[in-house]
C-alpha cells in the first residue's frame, strides 16, 4: 500500500467502506508512515468536529416554532387582560368619572349662586337705604337759612 491510496480513499476508511483486507492494509501503512498517519488524524479530527457541530446544530424550525409559541403567550395575555378591563375596570372607572363631573358641577353651581346671592344682598342693602332716606336728608339746613331771608 502506498501513500498516494490512502490520501485517495480517506472517506472510504472514515465511512468504514474498505473491504477487510483494504482496511487492514490502510492501517499497517499508516502505522508505518508518519505522515500519511498525521493526515488521517487530522482529517478524523476536522469530521469529527463537523459531526459535532452538525449535532449541536438545531433544528431548522425551532425558531418559527419558538416565534409562534411567543406570539401565542402575547395573545393569550391580550385575552385575559381585555375581559377584566371590560367587563369590570372599564364600568368603575366611568362610574368614578361621573361621580368627578357630578361633584365639579356641584362646586361650580354652589360658587355661582353663592355670587348671585352675595350681589343679591348687595343690591337690598342698597334698596333699603334709599328707601330710608328722605329729600330733606340731603338739604343743607344752612343752606335754607340763607335762601329764606
Amino acid at each position: 500500500m502506498d501513500c498516494l491510496f490512502v490520501r485517495e480513499h480517506l472517506f472510504s476508511y472514515r465511512e468504514k467502506q474498505l473491504s477487510e483486507k483494504e482496511n487492514k492494509a490502510f492501517e499497517d501503512h499508516l502505522h508505518s508512515c508518519g505522515e500519511c498517519y498525521r493526515i488521517v488524524a487530522g482529517f478524523q479530527a476536522v469530521a469529527a468536529l463537523i459531526d459535532q457541530k452538525k449535532a449541536d446544530e438545531a433544528s431548522p424550525f425551532i425558531r418559527t416554532r419558538t416565534i409562534q409559541r411567543i406570539e401565542s403567550a402575547l395573545e393569550q395575555s391580550k385575552e385575559t387582560v381585555n375581559p377584566l378591563f371590560r367587563r369590570r375596570l372599564q364600568p368603575v372607572i366611568l362610574s368614578l368619572l361621573l361621580l368627578i363631573s357630578v361633584a365639579i358641577g356641584f362646586s361650580i353651581g354652589i360658587q355661582i349662586n353663592s355670587k348671585f346671592t352675595k350681589n343679591n344682598e348687595h343690591n337690598l342693602e342698597i334698596q333699603d337705604m334709599k328707601s330710608g332716606l328722605s329729600i330733606a336728608d340731603f338739604i343743607d339746613e344752612d343752606y335754607m337759612l340763607f335762601t329764606n331771608h
